[in-house]
């Protein structure tokens, strides 16, 4: 978790998908954009890294920099958790969707990063799981809800699109319960490294 001057809270929604989602944009995406907008090169380290492990831990402090600057001047020390390093992918997949087209009908091969973990956190490994799965499942329709304004009919047309798909990646006896916001975050990672590649 990351330690601010003024204390950041930050955390994870409890990981069936209800039809009743919640609807709401990520929280934190402001500062995300921000740190993003200031040095992308060091947000695509910090993507680059297993969760959890000490590359993932030396790349934040370049990040680190950035997080406090664009969070009213506040200092950044420690580690990155999984909220703010979900929010800082969601943003850098914005920047890339920014850029033009992207291709999601063949997407290319992908490293499991998902399945990784040095932090024992089983239960981040199983959402990382989760949104890989979904994104393997179906990439366009996990590009489209991040592409869809929040709160928007197309909003809510996708996920029930993508219903078969998030039903198939619970694994057994397993219960999700997102806010919509939150869905983007899990599904911002795995589609930010298969449009990377």
């Amino acid at each position: 978790m990351i330690a601010l001057y003024a204390f950041l809270m930050s955390g994870m929604a409890p990981v069936p998908i209800p039809p009743q989602l919640a609807s709401e944009p990520p929280a934190g995406s402001d500062v995300a954009e921000c740190v993003v907008d200031n040095d992308l090169w060091e947000v695509r380290k910090l993507l680059d890294t297993v969760p959890g492990s000490q590359a993932e831990a030396r790349a934040a402090r370049g990040v680190l920099v950035y997080y406090g600057g664009c969070s009213d001047n506040r200092i950044a020390i420690g580690n990155l958790a999984w909220r703010e390093r979900a929010e800082i992918a969601y943003a850098a997949l914005q920047n890339r969707l920014g850029k033009g087209a992207v291709d999601t009908a063949s997407p290319p091969p992908r490293a499991r990063w998902a399945l990784l973990s040095t932090d024992g956190n089983q239960r981040l490994v199983a959402v990382r799981q989760f949104g890989d799965c979904v994104v393997d499942l179906a990439p366009a329709k996990a590009l489209r809800l991040i592409q869809s304004p929040a709160g928007s009919r197309d909003e809510a047309a996708t996920i029930d699109a993508l219903r078969p798909s998030l039903d198939d990646c619970l694994a057994p006896r397993q219960n999700f319960t997102v806010k919509r916001g939150d869905l983007r975050l899990i599904l911002a990672e795995p589609l930010y490294h298969m449009l990377s590649k």
